[in-house]
């Protein structure tokens, strides 16, 4: 199983690095690492992280053919402002999650880590609806997933994945970096609703 971990994420450290460089094959390395996490996660008793990568690998898809329709001439994909639709939108999303991923834990599965784990998943769902979309403020709600994410698979004892989450640390600030940079699309004329 250690290798499983240890190949799962290097593929999945490479999916980020590609998605912080703006480079739309990282959904590719990245939907094969979620996906083994749905199995590893379930195996180790970090349900919410099981459901939460599930939805990684489909977002992962989502992500692949809405950065396809968003791609510029470089063949990179260009990032856009938040808005006030995106912001909400993400926010009310995370909330959501983050009482059912609580309600389902806490009374329906023996998990021990039942507000840590609903946290990180809950913030994740916001986050990879926020990459999805091109929203630099993916970023850096993923660094703090990401210090979060590193303690709670020490405590369950997957050490690969939390290395793996500690390199993620440092590949969010590097999106972040890319992406504040980046040459913003306008999705809606500035106005009072804009966010940046």
């Amino acid at each position: 199983m250690f290798w499983v971990e240890t190949g799962a994420s290097l593929l999945g450290i490479w999916g980020v690095w590609d998605l912080g460089g703006g480079r739309r094959r990282g959904y590719i390395t990245g939907i094969l690492s979620t996906s083994t996490y749905v199995a590893l996660c379930a195996i180790h008793g970090i349900y919410a992280d099981a459901v939460i990568n599930g939805w990684y690998t489909v977002m992962g898809f989502v992500g692949w053919f809405a950065w396809g329709q968003r791609k510029n001439d470089n063949s990179v994909v260009s990032v856009r402002s938040m808005d006030a639709q995106g912001f909400w939108g993400g926010i009310g999303s995370g909330l959501l999650a983050w009482f059912l991923f609580w309600g389902l834990l806490r009374y329906y599965t023996d998990s021990t880590v039942v507000v840590w784990d609903a946290t990180t998943s809950a913030l994740a769902i916001t986050a990879m609806l926020w990459m999805a979309a091109g929203f630099t403020w993916n970023w850096p709600l993923w660094l703090i997933i990401n210090m979060l994410s590193v303690g709670l698979y020490i405590h369950k004892g997957m050490l690969p994945t939390a290395g793996q989450y500690t390199v993620f640390g440092f590949l969010a600030l590097r999106g972040w970096w890319i992406w504040s940079r980046a040459r913003l699309v306008r999705t809606e004329p500035r106005d009072e609703k804009s966010l940046l």
